[in-house]
């Protein structure tokens, strides 16, 4: 419980406009079957992706709230990540996502892109929340570790049963390799532990919790991870032995 605790502590064209052609589109049938993590086929870092792609989303939503667009064009969004992200000039940008900022967007399947007149545009469908459910991965590997991406929802918690250890709900979506993720949990609870003092019970409960993960990191033996996913907006990929259950996490 403490272990937890400690985790937890710690995250448009105008309407007359004339559509000339379709670029791409991923729609709500891709999503189903493909996921956010489509996406996730770059050579760039996991985080720098999810950044890359949390200010695409927010930008898009802030205009489709604020004035109700739907299309907008991506040469904002472009502009604004070139210049936020630190890249000297768009090649430099479009050599780290390995092509143009409309192919890359087109990755997603949340994500649709389209030609309108002379100018690229792109609107976003926010993927719905589903059935509460659990996702459970059985892990023998630390190389299936680190090829294994997990999108954790905002709302879902990360379970190691054979710890009796979680990662609560951080009320922001977090995408990174399954290793990174306990990583992360085990960095945490060391920073806690090192403001608790020497030989408490708290402390010394934490560091066993601390060593577990190391254990896991290595995997010194086969261990679950089960996502208790809420909205059903979490993933795995690759997907494939991954094991879905419906699941009462009302609470």
């Amino acid at each position: 419980q403490a272990a937890a605790a400690a985790t937890d502590a710690t995250a448009a064209p105008a309407s007359g406009a004339r559509v000339r052609a379709r670029v791409s589109g991923g729609g709500l049938a891709a999503m189903a079957s493909d996921g956010i993590l489509a996406g996730f086929q770059f050579n760039v870092s996991h985080q720098e992706i999810e950044r890359i792609l949390y200010e695409i989303e927010q930008w898009w939503e802030a205009s489709h709230e604020q004035a109700g667009i739907e299309w907008l064009p991506i040469e904002g969004i472009q502009n604004f990540l070139m210049n936020d992200l630190g890249y000297e000039d768009m090649d430099e940008f479009e050599d780290a996502i390995q092509g143009s900022f409309s192919d890359f967007l087109a990755a997603f399947p949340h994500i649709e892109t389209q030609e309108v007149g002379s100018r690229i545009c792109f609107k976003i469908r926010m993927p719905k929340p589903g059935p509460a459910r659990t996702l459970t991965l059985h892990v023998d590997s630390t190389k299936q570790l680190l090829e294994t991406t997990l999108l954790k929802g905002a709302d879902a918690e990360l379970e190691i049963p054979s710890l009796e250890f979680s990662i609560c709900a951080e009320r922001e979506r977090h995408i990174d390799s399954l290793y990174n993720h306990l990583v992360a949990a085990r960095d945490k609870l060391e920073s806690h532990c090192a403001q608790l003092t020497d030989g408490s019970a708290e402390r010394d409960e934490i560091l066993k919790t601390v060593a577990g993960l190391a254990s896991c990191l290595d995997v010194e033996r086969p261990f679950d991870v089960v996502i208790h996913d809420r909205a059903a907006l979490s993933e795995f990929k690759p997907s494939e032995g991954v094991k879905s259950e419906p699941a009462d996490l009302a609470s």
